[in-house]
């Protein structure tokens, strides 16, 4: 990229505690470490961020609400006009309605976890549940995101219902990261990621799943990690993706205890990644005509299935394996002929990749973001 982008979304990651220990859990291992971030070091990474061109925090953790400064960190992002969102399994939700005004908590975005009474403590099923109530009948903004795995696919009607039913969106993710307690989990098979796919595109209008944009009406904004978007750990570890992160930790781009933030957002490591190329990802990445809006879709996703961080999305490696050796039943895809062409175009000696770099792709899908 010929300038520097503008750090418009700081992910932090505000504590490593959690009180639950989910059985998917990408990072369970990592989070036993006892990590949070001070109050202080909120406020400056915030006001570093700031000078960026940042215009919209995320708290996550482990579990944000856990954290004992997380209604300082908001108020502090209120007083600075940021965008506020919250990543949160949803216990502890009256611990912001006790806190908060209603005017300040329609302000906040949720993205609650409900993953039915499998992945999850059983016991907490109903409390989140009530909290996501709580929460819509404020006139918050939510979205529910729901892990689909083999543990607990047979909920999937009664998970995605409820969201329904309450008129709230549901963001379902049909591929999870084999680390941590997640390693314990198998992966779907090709047939069964197409079967729970056509299951939920033609009964929940209010899903969005989580794949790579290769079918009809996937094309969305990415996240932009590296780009327009970084993470601060809860020992202040700065990061382009934290999932990748918890579990190789080269991926460190420096820490904002002993660096600026502006020095690491200009060093060479987001340099290289705003860099990329298509021809720098694998097959069938490399080869993709979507790869312009896809971008590779979830690196996090496709690293830790993979080997390599430009490894492809597990579910597109799968998919185009499985077609080649005619294991597919085309009545499972979405549009077969959309799906043909991708196959063609992977298979094409003389398809030349795009020379555009990935972060001028990303830059142009994030023009309007906060317009």
């Amino acid at each position: 990229m010929s300038k520097i982008p503008q750090l418009t979304n700081l992910h932090i990651r505000i504590t490593s505690s959690c009180n639950f220990n989910c059985q998917h859990c990408y990072a369970a291992e990592w989070f036993n470490e006892k990590y949070e971030l001070s109050i202080e070091d909120i406020k400056s990474v915030i006001d570093q961020a700031i000078e960026l061109g940042c215009k919209k925090v995320t708290f996550s953790g482990g579990e944000p609400l856990y954290a004992q400064n997380i209604i300082e960190s908001i108020r502090y992002c209120f007083e600075k006009k940021l965008i506020i969102a919250i990543e949160t399994n949803g216990v502890l939700v009256d611990k912001l309605i006790d806190a908060l005004e209603k005017d300040e908590l329609r302000k906040i975005s949720f993205a609650i976890s409900y993953d039915g009474k499998k992945m999850r403590d059983e016991r907490f099923v109903d409390l989140v549940k009530n909290n996501i109530l709580k929460l819509a009948n404020l006139g918050c903004e939510i979205k529910v995101q729901t892990a689909i795995t083999k543990i607990n696919v047979d909920e999937i009607d009664e998970i995605l219902n409820f969201s329904k039913s309450n008129g709230i969106k549901n963001r379902c993710f049909l591929a999870h990261s084999p680390n941590g307690n997640g390693k314990n989990i198998p992966s779907f098979k090709t047939l069964e990621w197409l079967t729970i796919l056509k299951k939920i595109t033609e009964n929940y209008p209010n899903a969005k799943i989580e794949l790579p944009d290769i079918f009809p009406g996937r094309k969305k904004r990415k996240c932009g990690w590296g780009v327009h978007r970084c993470e601060i750990m809860p020992n202040g570890d700065i990061t382009s993706c934290a999932p990748i992160t918890f579990n190789h930790r080269e991926f460190i781009a420096g820490n904002i205890r002993k660096e600026k933030l502006k020095d690491i957002w200009t060093s060479q490591y987001f340099s290289d990644i705003r860099e990329l190329k298509q021809s720098d990802f694998e097959l069938p990445c490399s080869k993709c005509i979507y790869w312009k809006n896809c971008l590779g879709s979830c690196r996090s996703l496709a690293f830790a299935n993979g080997t390599k961080l430009l490894s492809p999305h597990p579910f597109c490696k799968a998919l185009y394996n499985s077609i080649m050796n005619n294991e597919v039943d085309e009545k499972l895809l979405p549009d077969v002929e959309l799906i043909n062409e991708w196959i063609r175009g992977i298979n094409n000696p003389d398809l030349v990749p795009t020379e555009t770099l990935y972060g001028d792709l990303v830059e142009k899908q994030h023009l309007n973001e906060f317009k």
